[in-house]
């Protein structure tokens, strides 16, 4: 009887660690709601994890689906990146852009201030469905940045 009660026992704490791997637990999620098609029909998942590794993960989420957009880890810095900004840009007779902001604050003997990181991703919509398409290319080396100072400039 008290191995059959350990090893349930056992089952039970295995299952509760599974699930809690699954669920990002530990994780700070914010959402930011953004409108494709219609008002608030997708939203931003941003994940920032601080386990062994530290990450920020960000999806777009909306209907059935689930894109991912990116992943951010620590470089060098103390602090974790985190997503500051989200828009949407729609012009008529192009594609909508999507336009990511990531900030890192960073302070150190040799930089000091907060790096930046631009992206924009080209949005196709094709009934249902949703595609991003990443064109920070061409912003060039105007899409990071550096707000503060560094002894490189």
């Amino acid at each position: 009887m008290k191995f059959l009660l350990i090893t349930i026992l056992f089952l039970m704490i295995g299952c509760t660690n599974a699930k809690t791997k699954d669920t990002y637990e530990g994780c700070d999620v914010k959402y930011t709601k953004i409108s494709l098609k219609v008002k608030d029909d997708f939203r931003i998942v941003s994940k920032s994890c601080n386990e062994e590794n530290p990450v920020v993960i960000n999806y777009l989420e909306g209907g059935d689906q689930k894109i991912f957009i990116n992943k951010y880890d620590i470089n060098i810095g103390k602090w974790l990146p985190k997503l500051e900004g989200v828009s949407v840009y729609k012009k008529d007779n192009q594609r909508p852009l999507l336009i990511t902001l990531h900030t890192q604050v960073w302070d150190s003997p040799t930089v000091n201030g907060i790096l930046y990181n631009v992206n924009l991703y080209e949005i196709y919509l094709t009934g249902k469905r949703v595609r991003l398409v990443d064109v920070s290319n061409i912003l060039g080396n105007s899409q990071s940045g550096l707000e503060g100072v560094s002894d490189d400039y």
